[in-house]
């Protein structure tokens, strides 16, 4: 196969590669310069599926950048929405293998930041915060080692009765069975565990006799 013309495309920014056999390739400038591809070159099968290959990983190493430009991301996520955007899964393993290489991948960043956004933005619990984790395709000790720095009772407590003084200015219209009832519903769905949220309806609903003890 021999080249018989490298141009600008009109969009895109890439160049358009093309060959005697009528194949054409759109390239980015630098594949180019790396292959030091030249008008007139002759290149074999192989050597141009070496260029398809260089390209798409290119394309696919840019556009998981301008994932993780927008937020940091886990190897799942990263892998399912390249695999989405129709790249090839042994190119997006390369891919994740390179970021991974380079720090722009890290489970256990990722962790840490997402429990400490979590709870910036509302009190959650520990279940609440794994579960988040896990959906997001964090491992077990990653997502471990991350909640344990809010997993301690004091934590918990300090946590869970931010959420619920917050939730009980809308429930004052219920009486106190009904209010703690629903605010026991509330916490469960925040994450927290029974005993953390029995130690806070105890403590609010200490003096409300009409409240039913847990």
């Amino acid at each position: 196969m021999r080249i018989l013309s490298i141009e600008k495309a009109r969009r895109g920014g890439k160049f358009t590669v093309s060959f005697d056999d009528g194949t054409e390739l759109a390239l980015s400038r630098e594949v180019i310069i790396d292959f030091g591809l030249r008008r007139n070159d002759e290149m074999t099968e192989e050597a141009v599926a070496h260029l398809k290959d260089a390209q798409l990983f290119r394309d696919a190493y840019f556009a998981a950048g301008r994932l993780l430009n927008y937020r940091l991301r886990t190897r799942s996520e990263l892998d399912q929405r390249l695999r989405k955007k129709g790249y090839p899964q042994e190119i997006v393993e390369r891919v994740i293998g390179k970021l991974t290489r380079v720090g722009l991948i890290d489970d256990s960043r990722f962790a840490e930041a997402f429990v400490a956004t979590k709870i910036a933005s509302k009190p959650v619990g520990r279940r609440e915060l794994e579960r988040g984790l896990r959906e997001k395709g964090v491992g077990k000790e990653a997502a471990e080692k991350a909640v344990s720095a809010v997993r301690d009772d004091d934590t918990q407590l300090k946590l869970a009765l931010a959420a619920a003084e917050t939730k009980l200015r809308t429930l004052r219209r219920f009486d106190p069975a009904k209010r703690r009832d629903k605010l026991t519903a509330f916490l469960a769905r925040r994450g927290f565990d029974w005993d953390i949220i029995r130690r806070v309806t105890r403590k609010i609903f200490k003096g409300d006799a009409d409240a039913i003890d847990l």
